[in-house]
């Protein structure tokens, strides 16, 4: 496996209440296959996307990374 670099968290609608699972990409295309091997997707409530970890330009700006 390569370098994470993101968290995926999918909330499903359960009877016991929502189930959370999470999920860490490499990329996020990656995401597809595993909502597509999970519980069927109209049980979804959200899914959060989150940068895993630190990246190698902490506190780089958007204004900064198009002059990069």
């Amino acid at each position: 496996m390569g370098q994470i670099r993101w968290r995926a968290v999918v909330h499903y609608r359960t009877d016991a209440g929502v189930l959370d699972v999470e999920h860490f990409l490499e990329e996020l295309g990656d995401i597809h296959d595993r909502v597509e091997a999970g519980p069927h997707w109209d049980t979804i409530e959200r899914i959060e996307i989150l940068r895993h970890g630190v990246g190698t330009l902490p506190g780089l700006t958007v204004e900064a990374a198009e002059k990069l």
